[in-house]
């Protein structure tokens, strides 16, 4: 199980963790005790997991601060929350194949495609419309979205369905 699992685990048992940069600290309910038991068994890449966790909600608060001095509040949550998702794809998503549509996952063959920032490529021809496009959009913000998650980050609520 990887660090971010049991970070998560860990916070759906009411624990809260923390670190000082060397010393784990785990706060939470008695009955929880088995979970800090396989915290403290795994500390060296939990501590390395709450410092990555640390990073992306300073992040997080910084370009909120941004655009919330140019937008109101309900609006700079959503652009903070799509740089987020923005920094977390470019650095994490999933990169498809150059044969393969990123959209559809079926082979772009012979037919036209566009070349995303990312590197991934996605149909783009009549026969296909923008759909390719828009089915990768959403899968990778969803993907972006559970791996913030993971880390301790929730979408706005004006984002949440």
């Amino acid at each position: 199980m990887d660090a971010l699992t049991l970070l998560d685990r860990a916070r759906e048992a009411g624990l809260a963790v923390a670190s000082d940069g060397r010393k784990l600290i785990v706060r939470g309910p008695k009955k929880a005790e088995p979970m800090v038991r396989l915290l403290a068994a795994n500390k060296t890449e939990i501590l390395a997991a709450v410092a990555q966790a640390t990073s992306w909600r300073a992040r997080h608060c910084e370009a909120l601060a941004h655009w919330s001095t140019l937008r109101p509040m309900d609006e700079a949550a959503e652009l903070a929350w799509g740089e987020l998702e923005d920094r977390w794809h470019r650095l994490h998503g999933t990169r498809t194949p150059r044969w393969q549509c990123a959209g559809c996952r079926q082979p772009i063959g012979g037919l036209s495609s566009l070349e995303l920032a990312d590197g991934n490529r996605v149909h783009f021809d009549a026969a296909y419309g923008l759909d390719c496009l828009l089915a990768f959009g959403e899968r990778w913000r969803a993907e972006a979205t559970a791996g913030l998650r993971a880390l301790g980050l929730d979408p706005p609520d004006c984002l949440l369905p």
